[in-house]
């Protein structure tokens, strides 16, 4: 696992190493640019007053949802060595008068006020003690029956092959992470006080996972 490689946590790592650093949120950007094309495909974010993208790094997915929807308002928040160099990145969208840079923990607090949240592939980081930590925080800051929306990608039901299982197995060695099945995703949800809707599945390896806050 990372600490033993490392000797302190992944995402510790990264704050004492830009130059790496760097290059884990251009990927994750990449990753960000394959899953936002489907996810304003799928997703009808016109009811949308103000979004906050979770984890969000750069901001790839959080600038796609504003661009499909020009009246809302967005909230990008990350670590702050994360959002210290993605100002500029929002600044070449077109949206820094319409979206909010905040860093933080989000295991601590993440900003209140928001009708949505999207998480993109930070559940999958965390075992489930952390997942629901994670997930009660967002509870507690999202308005009443606002919506959380996971992006992620979900073990088949009875465990057809899929690249789900070959990053379970990734998540499991690198953070002690995990992906997960359609009811292990309704359980964890329910334990942060979050009722799931419904799965949609894109053209790529990630689903949508979205719950009410309840």
């Amino acid at each position: 696992m990372a600490r033993e490689a490392l000797g302190m946590e992944l995402y510790d790592w990264y704050a004492q190493n830009p130059e790496e650093a760097g290059f884990f949120n251009a990927a994750m950007g990449n990753l960000s640019a394959l899953a936002a094309g489907e996810l304003v495909r799928v997703y009808d974010f016109s009811r949308v007053q103000t979004v906050a993208d979770v984890g969000g790094a750069h901001g790839v997915l959080l600038a796609a949802i504003l661009r499909a929807n020009p009246a809302a308002h967005g909230i990008l928040f990350d670590l702050p060595h994360v959002i210290a160099t993605a100002g500029e990145v929002i600044a070449a969208q077109g949206l820094a008068d319409r979206c909010e840079l905040v860093s933080g923990d989000f295991f601590d607090e993440v900003p209140a006020g928001a009708d949505l949240h999207v998480l993109k592939q930070i559940v999958h980081n965390w075992h489930d003690e952390q997942a629901a930590r994670l997930l009660t925080v967002c509870h507690r800051a999202l308005t009443p029956n606002g919506t959380l929306l996971l992006v992620d990608m979900v073990i088949p039901a009875y465990n057809q092959p899929s690249p789900a299982q070959a990053m379970d197995l990734n998540m499991l060695v690198l953070l002690g992470g995990r992906e997960r099945t359609e009811e292990e995703f309704r359980q964890l949800l329910a334990t942060a006080g979050f009722r799931l809707e419904r799965i949609i599945p894109t053209h790529s390896p990630f689903s949508v996972i979205e719950a009410t806050r309840v």
